[in-house]
């Protein structure tokens, strides 16, 4: 007699510990959200344009951007590149600006392993642990930018560099007149404050402007103008505002910036210890909170620090390539209570970002996949994220459902059909679905944990599918309708590094629960 099986596995990826821990949850994934207790694809993505029709393309590796309006409500986005040449763009209505400052240094665009057994001395601050380093080398990071507004103004600020610029932007940047050099970021305070930090070579010092002007840093009775070295281990890496108090990190802890007026003009309190930035962009502000990744942990901030747990934290950090971890980027998907971190693996063998990790902020449900996008923005001042490839190309995303012939899929982690004990006979899979159609399903199956696995061939559903599948353990494979072709490991099918096939349905679904119709068979 048949029995019914519902999957009713709980929303979110676990990919934490061996394949069999992940046990009725899900585990693997590409393209695909959890969102109001379905399963869904992510929004396609369309290529931005010139009003000539050309891509919009930039020469470097995209490193930051920045959307923002000017007084006229006119909207923009800023990138930043590293490479030789390094850039800095402004685009808006269909027109591409380069605004590079002249004699800007060019930014590393890789970062580097050097290996020696050097001490004191050696590197740069911060590339190695206080003290000097192991044998085993150090890290110098890639280059990167920070770009912020002052009003229709843009700032921005290059590490390699260290200057501040300021555009309108239409024109090419130029130095901000009087600030302070060797910066390694900016950032611009609730209050109207400008503020520089790492100034003057000083990974600790915070330097600021006097309000609601760029010129005046020199501090003096008539002004509001001051610094201040942070009591930390860490070198600033990056800043962000927020309603109540700018937010500052270093690459050991966090640091908040409270405008208290008078002589001291601001007061600075540190938040968190032991979670420092990883990346100088690794960081974004989404609903007034604050999210970003630190080596080996995920953290937010809504006036307290805390840590957020990540049930795919194994399978992000093992393969994070920390000699490019500089190149990590953060996007928020406010629509979606989203955030994504893109990140470079070292299971691609390339050196920029090719994976992403996303959090659902208000479930904390976790997914993972591959795309290539170097930074980006949320919708906020354009209707649709904003994000730049790693090629230099300007994407559109959540606009209809193409996804470049990437079809969209799900798996499950085995599936505890009965005691394990028996070989089991799956007879029948009944869909839950908005419309039948978009999607196939596929079962992996084996008669040991660590046995390898067999994947059947595609099942086009129907409102009762048939299925002829034995096994003592099942997984189970839901894609947008394309057909594999090929494995990973010869233990399970590859998780989206090479494509299942060579064109997406690109069609919208819903899943929901399944169920599985099975037999009890032997025990051998």
């Amino acid at each position: 007699m048949e029995t019914l099986y519902p999957l009713k596995l709980a929303l979110g990826l676990y990919a934490n510990g061996t394949l069999y821990e992940a046990k009725n949850r899900w585990t693997r994934a590409n393209l695909i959200r959890f969102h109001e207790s379905t399963i869904r694809p992510i929004g396609g993505w369309l290529l931005v344009r010139t009003l000539g029709g050309s891509e919009i393309q930039v020469l470097g590796k995209p490193r930051s951007t920045l959307a923002w309006r000017k007084n006229d409500s006119t909207a923009w986005v800023a990138v930043g590149t590293t490479g030789t040449p390094s850039k800095l763009y402004a685009y808006s209505n269909g027109v591409l600006t380069d605004i590079t400052p002249v004699g800007l240094v060019n930014g590393a665009a890789d970062g580097q392993l050097f290996s020696g057994s050097g001490g004191w001395g050696e590197g740069g601050w911060g590339d190695v642990p206080w003290g000097g380093f192991a044998s085993g080398g150090f890290i110098a990071d890639a280059d990167s930018w920070t770009l912020d507004n002052f009003g229709e103004i843009l700032l921005a600020c290059l590490t390699a560099d260290g200057k501040i610029y300021e555009s309108t932007p239409t024109a090419v940047a130029t130095q901000v007149t009087n600030s302070p050099t060797g910066c390694r970021a900016v950032v611009v305070t609730p209050e109207r404050f400008v503020m520089a930090l790492g100034a003057s070579s000083d990974p600790r010092n915070v330097a600021w402007c006097s309000q609601s002007n760029r010129t005046l840093w020199a501090p003096a009775a008539s002004n509001s103008a001051g610094s201040f070295p942070l009591q930390t281990v860490g070198r600033l890496m990056s800043g962000r505002r927020t309603d109540r108090e700018t937010l500052l990190w270093t690459d050991s802890d966090l640091w908040s910036a409270v405008y208290v007026g008078g002589n001291l003009v601001y007061s600075f309190q540190r938040r968190g210890d032991s979670c420092g930035l990883i990346g100088p962009n690794a960081v974004c502000i989404a609903e007034g909170m604050a999210f970003w990744m630190a080596d080996g942990q995920f953290f937010s901030y809504t006036g307290t620090v805390r840590p957020i747990p990540c049930e795919v934290s194994d399978y992000v950090f093992g393969d994070l390539n920390k000699v490019q971890k500089a190149k990590i980027c953060a996007v928020p998907n406010v629509q979606f209570g989203e955030v994504t971190w893109y990140y470079p693996s070292v299971t691609q063998s390339g050196s920029e970002n090719d994976r992403y990790v996303t959090l659902n902020y208000r479930y904390g449900f976790w997914t993972t996949g591959l795309l290539n996008r170097a930074c980006g923005v949320g919708a906020s001042v354009f209707a649709n994220p904003q994000l730049w490839d790693t090629s230099g190309k300007l994407y559109s995303h959540e606009i209809g459902m193409d996804h470049e012939g990437v079809a969209p899929f799900l798996e499950s982690g085995p599936l505890e059909l009965g005691s394990g004990d028996r070989v089991l006979r799956i007879q029948s899979l009944i869909p839950d679905e908005k419309t039948l159609g978009p999607v196939q399903a596929f079962f992996y199956s084996s008669f040991q944990p660590m046995s390898t696995e067999t994947l059947s061939a595609a099942y086009t559903l129907a409102p009762r599918t048939d299925v002829r599948e034995s096994g003592r353990q099942f997984r189970l494979r839901l894609q947008s309708v394309v057909m594999p072709t090929g494995f990973y490991n010869g233990v399970y099918a590859f998780d989206g590094s090479i494509p299942f096939g060579s064109q997406s349905a690109d069609e919208d679904f819903r899943v929901g629960t399944f169920r599985l119709g099975y037999v009890a068979g032997g025990f051998r």
